[in-house]
């Protein structure tokens, strides 16, 4: 069972009791993402993150680093462009530890000066391997094309310019506008008592404080457009984005099948004719990334050297026969079927069922359940496949970036 709870302070809990397991996950979800940077800020959101295992009042970076993971629980976070999440898992008799680490971390960083100027070579040598990934780097160059001078083009990490900038005081100046109650969700998902793990977070977060002072990020616009980059690296990269739908939409539902049709697995269009047909590459596939106002549907390939055009013009012509012809009723069956199938088994893990129990009420402020998305896809007919696709895979709209050796 599924409850939902409103602090005095604003701070949303939500709980989901799972009698046979033998562990609690607790996460923290804060709007505080890349999006709500201003250019000056880029990167903050990431490094704020980094800086709240770097000390509390009560704990050193080392004890915050040992006290779940010795009696072997796990810490963590990580940063997207649209919140940061901090998250815990532990066994069940350890949830008030748990709380109490994961709120302290939350709520009482100290953000010490020194800390900050030795987190900055870390977070560097994070960008350094980032940019060695070229998977990554040519979807970030593809961002920077369809959202131009908008925040989501920006990398989560930021630039190394700005990371050199970042004090203490600027620090705790954006976690105060940004860390508050109001903007924070609480979830718990496992084997817990609940009076007693709320008890825990009353006594934790009956402290927290704060309004929100965020300045409104206008909805990005996407654009076409190509880039070029060049690379000391054996394969050629592509990335082509079209524009797609926001979380929101209700043609979201139609666009995740017209994705998995396109790109989603070994059985997808793209595999089997990319790399299985013509074995042109190792990985190709397509992705959605649906915001809060927006979307983008992206198709990735590596290649050898002097292929990417070739490849590149093959994954078009897979797009445009899609939107072309749409789908046969039988492979939309299937289609349903696969993604029900996966969102079924997601059920089974609690991490699954913490993200979405956090996200949801982040940005839905509500639970959505599984059975719900189910009844959402099976919903979509031909007609709403077909109307998808062709609404999404024009080339005059789509945005390319290629990352090589050699110059294009």
């Amino acid at each position: 069972m599924i409850e939902k709870h409103v602090l005095d302070n604003g701070l949303t809990v939500v709980a989901e009791e799972i009698g046979y397991a033998q562990s609690v996950l607790m996460g923290l979800w804060v709007k505080a993402g890349s999006r709500h940077e201003t250019l000056n800020q880029a990167g903050v959101s990431h490094f704020l993150e980094h800086m709240n295992f770097k000390g509390t009042a009560k704990r050193s970076a080392r004890e915050l680093a040992s006290v779940l993971e010795c009696r072997g629980g796990q810490l963590n976070a990580y940063t997207t462009k649209e919140y940061t999440n901090f998250y815990c898992h532990v066994v069940k008799e350890d949830y008030a530890l748990a709380m109490d680490v994961l709120s302290d971390l939350f709520l009482h960083s100290l953000y010490d000066p020194v800390e900050v100027e030795k987190e900055k070579k870390v977070v560097l040598e994070e960008i350094n391997l980032y940019d060695d990934s070229p998977e990554d780097t040519v979807i970030d160059m593809l961002n920077e094309i369809c959202w131009g001078d908008h925040p989501l083009a920006r990398p989560i990490l930021g630039y190394e310019e700005q990371v050199r900038s970042f004090t203490s005081e600027e620090l705790k100046g954006y976690r105060s506008a940004m860390y508050t109650p109001e903007n924070t969700v609480l979830a718990i998902v496992g084997s817990f008592d609940r009076d007693a793990i709320l008890a825990e977070v009353h006594r934790r977060f009956d402290g927290f404080e704060g309004k929100t002072v965020a300045a409104a990020s206008p909805p990005p616009v996407f654009r076409g457009g190509k880039n070029r980059g060049t690379k000391d690296i054996a394969q050629e990269h592509i990335a082509i984005g079209f524009p797609a739908y926001s979380v929101f939409d209700p043609r979201y539902y139609a666009s995740v099948l017209v994705n998995e049709y396109l790109g989603g697995g070994a059985s997808s269009r793209l595999f089997q004719k990319i790399r299985e047909d013509l074995a042109l590459s190792y990985s190709v596939y397509s992705f959605i990334t649906a915001y809060e106002d927006n979307g983008m549907m992206t198709v990735y390939a590596g290649t050898s050297p002097g292929q990417g055009e070739t490849v590149a013009e093959f994954c078009y012509e897979e797009c445009a026969a899609i939107a072309a012809d749409g789908v046969p009723a039988s492979e939309l069956a299937a289609l349903k079927q696969q993604i029900n199938g996966a969102m079924r088994l997601s059920v089974d893990s609690l991490g699954s069922r913490l993200n979405r129990l956090g996200r949801n009420e982040l940005f839905f402020r509500r639970y959505i359940p599984v059975e719900e998305i189910v009844e959402g896809i099976n919903n979509v007919g031909e007609a709403d496949f077909a109307a998808a696709a062709g609404d999404i895979f024009r080339r005059e709209d789509a945005a390319e970036s290629f990352l090589g050796a050699a110059a294009r």
